[in-house]
């Protein structure tokens, strides 16, 4: 841990669908014992609120150097229109907001090595074995969003074989049609979830409807993984500099949010 004062660094997710606890908070209160300042979060869509949150830390006087981290496994409007203009709204432009967890450095090695794992547990050989990523999907996909679907080349090429195939819980492809969409008999789930709420305690199994038989391992929602901690407090201590005493968010420094809204608009 540093001797000095880190920013503010902040875990903001979308909120949770019902008995889901607390996923962004669980992760605040994760980095916290390895983040030398003051660490919080905030909800876009329940309580507390990131507007809120943000007016909070103004007030308390701790928002003036910010680091925010979206618990996102997307790129999708929230993300990238509405968590900065939020933060504009609240006098905060110039916070860093680092990339949603599904572009976190390291994120597509360790979905791929807890795959990898999950399958040598059960004495399953990669290339008998698909993997499926489950996100949240919107019930209006006819597709796999691109994000997703980039993600899951990245991770096949450090899967060691595994087939790698995409079920969302919202829209198409839906994870329901699991049997068809896969080419292999044994199935690795990988819940790319914040939490543990409705979607991944009710909806998640009902969509797999597994049978007598069927070979199926079912792992923790990502947002609950220790390892998740490791890459966030890692990504966030890249944005910083020290001068003197004091720890300085930079940014952009690529790989933030900003700097890609910078790039896509150019």
């Amino acid at each position: 841990m540093s001797d000095f004062e880190m920013p503010t660094l902040m875990m903001v997710s979308h909120g949770n669908s019902g008995n889901g606890g607390d996923p962004a908070g669980d992760l605040a209160r994760s980095v916290a014992p390895d983040w030398n300042g003051p660490v919080t979060h905030g909800y876009m869509r329940s309580q507390p609120s990131l507007p809120e949150q943000l007016d909070g830390l103004v007030h308390a006087g701790n928002a003036e150097r910010l680091i925010v981290f979206p618990l996102f496994f997307s790129e999708g409007y929230l993300v990238f229109e509405e968590l900065p203009r939020d933060l504009e709204r609240a006098g905060l432009g110039d916070a860093v907001i680092l990339p949603p967890a599904l572009n976190l450095p390291g994120f597509d090695d360790l979905v791929a090595q807890k795959a990898m794992v999950a399958m040598a547990r059960r004495g399953w050989a990669s290339g008998e074995t698909s993997v499926f990523l489950v996100p949240h999907g919107l019930k209006t996909l006819t597709e796999a969003l691109p994000e997703t679907v980039r993600f899951g080349d990245q991770v096949g090429r450090l899967c060691g074989g595994a087939e790698i195939c995409i079920g969302n819980i919202e829209g198409d492809p839906s994870l329901a049609d699991w049997r068809t969409i896969a080419s292999r008999k044994k199935a690795v789930i990988v819940p790319m979830l914040a939490g543990g709420g409705t979607h991944a305690r009710q909806d998640l199994p009902e969509l797999i409807n597994a049978r007598a038989g069927e070979e199926i391992e079912i792992l923790p929602p990502v947002g609950q993984w220790a390892e998740l901690s490791d890459l966030v407090l890692a990504e966030a201590k890249r944005h910083v500099a020290r001068f003197g005493g004091l720890a300085v968010p930079l940014g952009p420094t690529g790989g933030d949010i900003w700097a890609e809204r910078m790039a896509r608009s150019a």
